[in-house]
């Protein structure tokens, strides 16, 4: 005879009591063996969050250093390329043979040639030094005939043996200059050559500090409290920091003046003013001799310069002459660890209770976890948990049954789905499943529930969407918009081949994601408002529906002919998402649908904003696809792409470059505690 859950329930807390009554000391015993796994656990957890705190501070410095690398040599690349640059090689090997005058014409037109090479780039400082160290041509013509100071000269040694190379932050001053110069530079320097290619004299290319160079420490600010910088053996601060403010509320800097090289990396607390204990152990080992480390971490906390109970990490780079170091606050970086002591504390309160109603817990859990696991199952696949939900679908992270392959799987809600609805579902699967272009998400499978809802199951994709990836963290730059148009560009192409037009191309249809390996690999989502343009079934039923689609992204014919749709209204709104990604917001804004639809059909799209730097070409190739007339559109998804590999070629946006981006989101988000 089968007994009631609550009887048995009861049954079984009875009997736990009882045994608690009449056997002591067999539940001290499990209370004790209790305590004493929970303190096992929590030691081990504490050491494992430790060494993972650890792995993540050398991971996001790698990742820092990755990123400092790659716009270093960008800027050597750069210099060595303009020292090649013909009229100003000429300009140069004159004042080197001291044909010319410092401050006559060849000195104007090397500075000319170097001013239109740089373009939207600013250079505030410019020196030709010959093999001596003197400098035979500068942009302020006073430090013309000057000695090169000895912090450079590192720079011109690597210059003269031919290699390009980086220094600084430094202050701007030359050897005798005088204060010409407030705000610290970083250098770099680039051999200029003669006939015979052998380095004749190295041109020199000063930049801001507080600029581009900061910028690089700037994108990892971790959480509330992280902050990357730069240091050299003497202490100073070489970046911007993300603190200033308080900085200057402390008094340790002034309003008007930069922290680079005038800050010392000081513990406010200590009575002698001695360095942060990750600056002293990083100075300390690299003054050794021989140097006796290159890298190091401190996991106990400690002060930094603000006075802040931090953990951190340290690097140093010998090949520009200083070094890198990340931070957070204790509190931030080890948040779960504070977290499992108040757990631990708990446990030792509720051990008691949880030895009497363990049975009963045990009981409940498995005929929940038999409920459970027959409500999850569509099909062959078991639902993991609900990733997202619309207007009549909800979409589940899920995994094959016996393949145990991730996946993602759309079910239609019947409750608030109509005949036209499920049609236009019906048709999606069908028409996408045609599709095989790598940038095209996969179907695997259809069908429906127990309870009649359709269903398909395609690849799980690891990533953000467009919009998301905008709205959290910004435009993006040009060189990986236009890899990002590329994929989309690929995928739009083999649909358009089979008769195909999506009709919803837009930031949020659109993913960026990580796959076998790879980063930045785009996937084109949602077919869902697809049309095919072959067979008329397709257009009655088109014709039939309303005006479908986002108003910021749909082409102008559309709006005005909901049937009028072409590949080449797919390529309007590829470079309507094109324009989204370099300004962070969509080519037309209004407050209503109508209003924004009028703006698609008669009003030319703003320009860029010009702070963002867009290679003409690409902004070009955007504007066009944002033409009026279809015809003055490109009229095919291969003419994009022939485009795009163009400036590809020309602004390639590496796979490093994808790789050091998603590692750091990774680093910041597990820093974070964000699963």
């Amino acid at each position: 005879m089968s007994v009631p859950p609550d009887q048995l329930e009861f049954s079984l807390s009875a009997r736990a009591l009882e045994i608690a009554r009449q056997r002591p000391w067999l539940t001290a015993t499990a209370f004790a063996l209790l305590v004493g796994v929970a303190a096992w656990i929590y030691v081990g957890v504490r050491n494992a969050l430790v060494a993972i705190t650890v792995s993540h501070l050398q991971a996001l410095l790698d990742t820092e250093v990755a990123a400092l690398d790659l716009w270093v040599r960008e800027k050597q690349l750069n210099a060595e390329r303009w020292a090649r640059e013909p009229r100003l090689r000429a300009a140069a090997r004159a004042l080197l043979r001291e044909e010319a005058a410092c401050g006559g014409p060849a000195r104007q037109q090397l500075i000319e040639a170097l001013d239109a090479l740089l373009g939207p780039e600013t250079a505030p400082a410019a020196l030709l030094v010959n093999r001596d160290g003197r400098v035979v041509a500068a942009r302020r013509a006073a430090e013309c005939g000057r000695t090169l100071m000895p912090e450079l000269r590192r720079l011109l040694q690597e210059a003269l043996r031919g290699v390009p190379s980086f220094g600084g932050p430094l202050h701007g001053q030359l050897q005798e200059a005088g204060g010409a110069e407030t705000r610290p530079l970083v250098w770099i320097a680039a051999p200029v050559r003669d006939d015979d290619d052998a380095a004749a004299g190295t041109l020199f290319i000063g930049k801001y500090a507080d600029d581009r160079f900061s910028a690089v420490f700037a994108a990892a600010r971790l959480g509330e409290s992280g902050e990357a910088y730069a240091f050299d053996l003497a202490g100073r601060m070489l970046s911007k920091s993300r603190f200033r403010a308080q900085l200057v509320d402390a008094g340790r800097i002034k309003p008007q003046a930069s922290e680079i090289l005038t800050l010392l990396l000081r513990d406010p607390e200590s009575p002698q003013a001695a360095l942060t204990a990750l600056v002293q152990a990083a100075v300390a080992a690299r003054t050794a001799t021989p140097p006796s480390a290159d890298r190091g971490e401190i996991t106990a906390a400690y002060n930094n310069y603000l006075g802040v109970r931090v953990v951190g990490a340290w690097r140093w780079l010998p090949q520009y002459g200083f070094g890198v170091a990340v931070e957070i606050a204790e509190a931030e970086a080890y948040a779960p660890l504070a977290r499992l002591q108040h757990a631990f504390l708990a446990v030792l309160l509720a051990a008691g209770a949880a030895l009497l109603f363990l049975l009963v817990a045990l009981a409940r859990i498995v005929r929940l976890r038999r409920a459970v696991h027959e409500a999850q199952r569509v099909g062959n696949y078991e639902l993991l948990e609900e990733i997202g939900r619309g207007g009549m679908a909800r979409v589940y992270r899920a995994r094959h049954r016996l393949l145990k392959r991730p996946t993602a799987v759309k079910i239609i809600e019947l409750a608030v789905a109509n005949d036209e609805m499920l049609a236009r579902f019906d048709r999606e699967v069908k028409l996408a499943s045609q599709l095989m272009h790598p940038n095209t998400v996969e179907v695997f499978d259809y069908g429906r529930t127990p309870e009649g809802q359709p269903f398909y199951a395609m690849e799980f994709l690891d990533g953000l969407t467009l919009q998301q990836l905008v709205e959290a963290h910004g435009p993006l730059p040009p060189a990986r918009v236009a890899h990002v148009l590329r994929g989309i560009a690929g995928s739009l192409s083999e649909a358009h081949t089979l008769g195909l037009v999506h009709r919803d191309i837009k930031p949020a249809n659109v993913m960026l994601c990580r796959r076998g390996g790879e980063y930045d690999v785009v996937k084109v989502l949602d077919f869902g408002l697809v049309k095919d343009i072959r067979t008329e079934a397709t257009r009655d039923l088109t014709r039939a529906l309303r005006v479908l689609g986002t108003p910021a992204y749909m082409a102008p014919e559309r709006i005005e002919n909901a049937a009028s749709a072409d590949p080449r209204s797919d390529l309007y709104a590829l470079g309507a998402v094109g324009y989204f990604l370099l300004a962070g917001a969509p080519p037309f804004a209004a407050e209503n649908d109508l209003a924004l639809a009028y703006q698609v059909v008669h009003k030319a799209p703003p320009p860029l904003p010009p702070e963002r730097a867009v290679p003409d070409e690409l902004a070009d190739l955007i504007f066009t696809c944002l033409a009026k007339d279809p015809a003055q559109r490109p009229q095919f998804a291969a003419d994009l792409i022939e485009a795009l590999d163009f400036i590809l070629l020309r602004h390639p946006w590496p796979a490093a470059a994808a790789r050091a981006w998603w590692e750091a989101q990774d680093a910041a988000r597990a820093l974070a505690g964000v699963r």
